[in-house]
């Protein structure tokens, strides 16, 4: 977990008989990262000896990719979360994809069924209710109700009158091609008394409609006028109970085959990997190359499953990765291989190794800086937000988003914005919760109230000058926590550092880089020279001359970096590299101890927010705590929870990529990603 995990590389040789074999149990097995074999051999860069089966099995991928995604679709629409292939792990798929694509095309064709009724509804519903909204608009909500029959307003025209009754179904159809409503106010005989309302923009072809379907106007007692209106809020309901039951009818009908479109996507998909697989193979006329790294640790598991399915008709190359590691760049030898790099660290601490490979994925072989990090950043976000009820707001937030999550999962995530970011972010806030709680605690601090005694000292007191007892009398001990708290993460580094230089073999580096030995003395050096003349109260540098000598001496043996590594040159030009490099070391290293001091600002500022919000709670009730008082506190503890919560977030951030990082990361490596059948 300290170091990155260490690698074998493995070269397969089969007969072309076993190739679907040999695919098949390197994906049960789910552990090769694959790599073109001429990139590790030279013997295999002769095009004429060797091919790779490219094209073809990525033609056939990219179909079972198509069709698996429409099976996944159809899932999708139905509420049905992606399934996935873990369980199915070395079984056979039999599934032939045509008729897969049948199925899906079925499914396909009865849900567009559905959808192209809903959107011939939908646009009724629409066309309906422009009239409803136009009836309200008119006469201030009095149409139909108060006479207003041969107005119709500025945007409707009303047609009152009677339609044989053989006629009125066929044109109740026709109506709802229009935005229009009809609507029965009684019978006489053998016709159907009608009021129509349309929008005027429609007049004409209403009316033409009316004239085909023997339409006679005349006047409708106005006590029955009232009911265009509620006829026409009841369609409207109707209908859209009706879309209801459209949508739930798509749900239904993905819900009642689910197993089989589930078994259906499963089986596509662990083909399209096996062709994925089958396109990093490499081929001779009788033979299939497999070639890849895999975990050093489970060599003699894969050797065993490998020779097992080909009834041993296999040869296995293993190389240990050292033997790559410092190969060189010269015709007689292939150049410098990548090693994927493979970060073994639990489950637990995933938002942590996330924020790691964001700013680049370490060497092979170098320090996995993702526990570390874990640690700095909690305690400089603890530092930073030392409240256990703003902590508590941060856990439940946090378990909220943990939850959507796990009723997303397998889902689409809905598009732009941070949804896609909420599973990592819910669980860093989980992180950050628990370290708040911790230094709110130790602060005393609980909603910016000190409910129990403090722990460490009264973070609250010291910043309002209620000095108490302890060692932290005031802000400047705040400030002298953080600058030590800097200087160990600075010296981690620097440790680091040193400790994967030494497992590369790079002397040279290890010596002369600003982060090398020599910068490291200088450094301690001149911090214990800092310490001395701030203990003097900035009056008495130290009078130990030892100290001096030691970074001139540090200074001196670094001019030789220049020629001792360019072997040669302008005198000047070391002179000048030399310079610049003492004023990296002196002013970088200044800079970054000094750069910890926002941890202790963005502290003391969290917690005079919450006094200035307390004495403004104060102003609004100087009586006691009434309703305003509580509402105001509400609403700064919401605001300081927010904006010091984001502030605290980032600027951990900031101190790890720009101050921790800085002094030893590495981020050269590739992420090792085996084909599996564990979604990623």
């Amino acid at each position: 977990m300290i170091f990155t995990g260490r690698m074998v590389y493995l070269t397969a040789v089969t007969l072309q008989d076993y190739s679907k074999v040999l695919s098949r149990e390197l994906l049960r097995l789910g552990l090769m990262h694959f790599v073109d074999i001429r990139t590790i051999d030279p013997v295999f860069t002769d095009e004429s000896a060797i091919s790779v089966q490219r094209e073809e099995a990525i033609a056939r991928k990219n179909v079972l990719t198509s069709a698996r995604k429409r099976i996944e679709t159809i899932l999708n629409v139905g509420g049905v979360p992606r399934p996935s292939v873990g369980d199915d792990k070395g079984t056979d798929v039999p599934t032939d994809k045509n008729e897969l694509d049948r199925m899906a095309e079925s499914f396909e064709s009865r849900i567009d069924k559905i959808r192209e009724s809903q959107r011939n509804l939908q646009q009724q519903i629409n066309r309906l209710e422009d009239v409803r909204r136009h009836m309200d608009d008119t006469e201030g909500g009095r149409f139909l109700d108060t006479g207003g029959i041969s107005k119709g307003g500025a945007f409707l025209h009303v047609h009152t009158g009677s339609v044989p009754l053989d006629r009125l179904e066929s044109l109740e159809q026709k109506i709802a091609l229009y935005p229009a409503v009809l609507s029965r106010v009684g019978e006489s005989g053998q016709r159907c008394f009608t009021v129509i309302v349309g929008m005027k923009r429609n007049k004409s072809d209403l009316e033409k409609l009316l004239k085909d379907h023997d339409f006679s106007p005349q006047d409708i007692p106005e006590a029955s006028t009232g009911e265009t209106t509620r006829d026409l809020d009841a369609k409207l309901s109707r209908m859209k109970e009706e879309q209801r039951e459209y949508a739930k009818s798509v749900t239904e009908l993905v819900g009642n085959n689910r197993t089989e479109l589930e078994h259906a996507w499963k089986s596509l998909r662990i083909q399209e990997l096996q062709r994925t697989i089958e396109s990093r193979f490499a081929e001779t006329k009788r033979a299939v190359v497999a070639s890849g790294w895999l975990p050093e640790s489970t060599r003699k598991d894969v050797q065993t499953a490998l020779v097992r399915v080909t009834e041993g008709h296999i040869s296995l190359e293993w190389h240990k990765a050292e033997e790559f590691l410092n190969r060189k760049e010269n015709h007689d030898e292939a150049p410098r291989i990548t090693i994927p790099s493979r970060l073994a660290n639990p489950n637990l601490l995933n938002p942590f190794q996330r924020l790691v490979t964001n700013y680049g994925i370490p060497a092979y072989g170098t320090v996995d800086p993702t526990i570390l990090v874990a640690i700095a950043y909690l305690a400089m976000f603890g530092l930073m937000f030392g409240d256990a009820g703003h902590g508590l707001v941060l856990i439940l937030t946090g378990l909220a988003g943990q939850a959507w999550t796990r009723k997303r999962k397998g889902l689409p995530m809905p598009s732009g914005g941070m949804a896609s970011s909420i599973p990592f972010l819910s669980r860093l806030m989980l992180w950050c919760g628990l370290a708040a709680v911790v230094a709110g605690v130790l602060f005393g601090s609980y909603f910016g109230m000190s409910l129990l005694p403090s722990i460490w000292f009264n973070y609250h007191g010291v910043v309002a000058g209620h000095v108490e007892a302890g060692s932290v009398q005031s802000i400047f001990d705040i400030l002298r926590i953080t600058i030590f708290f800097g200087i160990t993460v600075i010296g981690l580094g620097l440790l680091i550092n040193w400790v994967n230089l030494v497992r590369q073999k790079r002397w040279f580096s290890l010596f002369f880089d600003n982060s090398g030995l020599l910068g490291g003395i200088i450094y301690a050096a001149g911090i214990i020279i800092s310490y001395k003349f701030a203990s003097s109260g900035f009056k008495d540098l130290p009078d130990n001359p030892i100290l001096y000598w030691i970074i001139i001496a540090c200074a001196m043996i670094l001019f030789l970096k220049a020629p001792l590594k360019e072997r040669g040159g302008n005198p000047l030009w070391w002179l000048m590299e030399w310079m610049i490099s003492l004023l990296e070391i002196f002013s970088g290293y200044l800079a970054n101890t000094l750069s910890f001091m926002r941890v202790a600002g963005l502290g003391i500022a969290h917690v005079t927010l919450m006094i200035a919000f307390f004495q403004i709670a104060k102003m609004a009730s100087p009586e006691g705590f009434n309703v305003w008082a509580i509402l105001i506190m509400i609403l700064g503890n919401a605001l300081v929870i927010a904006l010091e919560g984001l502030s605290a977030g980032i600027q951990s951030l900031r101190l790890n990529y720009y101050e921790f990082f800085s002094k030893y990361f590495q981020p050269s490596g590739v992420e090792y990603k085996p084909i599996s059948l564990e979604e990623k």
